[in-house]
């Protein structure tokens, strides 16, 4: 009998391999946590046609892993367009029935040179953690990368005590009495773009990064838009609320994530507070607004995830006074070139 012929291929997302690639993913996920809806091929989709497009912040190239005619190896590699001109952040994952026979490592060397290639000198990948003995974590210190941040998963399960968010509520609402809170869906409003795009900004350098080597993000407007409409193509819809000042400036903001196919459950995005208006419960207030509406408007969502660094202490005793839980870890390692 004749050894399995593996070859690592190019690919993009009109291509007939690309519905096979995205199933590796999904495979994964389902194997990593089985209790947790996989991303749909939809999200790939509209990633990689997102990358391909001209004009956009990032470009990036797919990879398949393909052992006689079947795809069990998915490589996917982001290259920053904007900012971080020398950092490639990669991502890598195994069909559960073809691990541990050295494709995540042909994958990784491809994703490698391919970043040489490109000129960067930085790789950055992340690792989502369900448990002690993550696959991920192994085959990442095993490949010698080094792990700059370690956030806690912390989930929520919906509807949340009424008890609790009201009185968090009434507490935000006195302690940053001279703010108001606006909400929007999937578009921020035009009149708040630009302050939007300064807090994004701000989250590359405010939020804890750990050793990261990540540098300060170029965010404007456009850009903005480009992050919106991206979600929508991948079949999300994002809730929004942010605490404006009395002449308008839109100083905190959190995004809730809801994919509408598996609406289940969904992603806690970025939330921030300019520094120079902390200390007036912005940070709750805000999070109390998005989960009214959802409450609303999506009341099929059952469970959020969020993300923090443990070092993060404001924005942790936040979510845990909402009621959200541990569940795991997502790590984030990089490697010099």
């Amino acid at each position: 009998m004749s050894a399995p012929t593996s070859r690592i291929v190019d690919l993009g997302p009109e291509d007939g391999l690309f519905a096979p690639w995205c199933e590796v993913w999904a495979a994964s996920e389902r194997a990593d946590r089985p209790e947790d809806p996989s991303r749909p091929a939809q999200e790939h989709l509209a990633l990689g046609r997102e990358l391909v497009a001209p004009g956009g912040s990032r470009d990036g190239v797919h990879r398949a892993a393909v052992v006689d005619g079947a795809v069990v190896g998915a490589l996917r590699v982001l290259l920053p367009r904007k900012d971080n001109p020398t950092v490639a952040i990669v991502d890598v994952a195994v069909h559960p029935d073809a691990r541990r026979r050295g494709l995540g490592s042909a994958l990784l060397a491809s994703g490698r040179a391919l970043a040489a290639e490109r000129g960067r000198t930085v790789l950055i990948a992340e690792v989502d953690e369900p448990g002690p003995g993550s696959p991920g974590r192994a085959f990442a210190a095993a490949h010698g990368w080094a792990c700059d941040l370690v956030e806690t998963r912390r989930d929520l399960v919906l509807p949340p005590d009424e008890d609790r968010l009201s009185a968090l509520e009434a507490e935000a609402a006195r302690a940053g009495a001279g703010y108001d809170v606006r909400t929007w869906q999937d578009r921020t409003p035009d009149a708040l773009l630009d302050d939007r795009a300064l807090l994004e900004r701000r989250m590359t350098t405010d939020a804890p990064h750990g050793d990261l080597p990540v540098e300060e993000e170029e965010w404007d407007g456009g850009r903005i838009r480009e992050y919106e409409r991206s979600h929508v193509a991948r079949g999300r819809t994002v809730l929004s609320a942010g605490a404006v000042t009395r002449d308008g400036r839109l100083v905190a903001f959190t995004d809730l994530q809801i994919p509408l196919a598996q609406p289940a459950r969904a992603s806690q995005g970025g939330t921030l507070v300019l520094r120079e208006h902390r200390g007036h419960r912005l940070g709750a207030r805000v999070k109390a607004a998005v989960l009214r509406e959802v409450a609303e408007r999506f009341p099929e969502v059952r469970r959020i995830s969020t993300y923090n660094a443990e070092s993060n202490t404001p924005m942790v005793a936040v979510n845990e006074a909402f009621g959200f839980r541990p569940a795991g870890r997502l790590s984030s390692w990089s490697a010099r070139l």
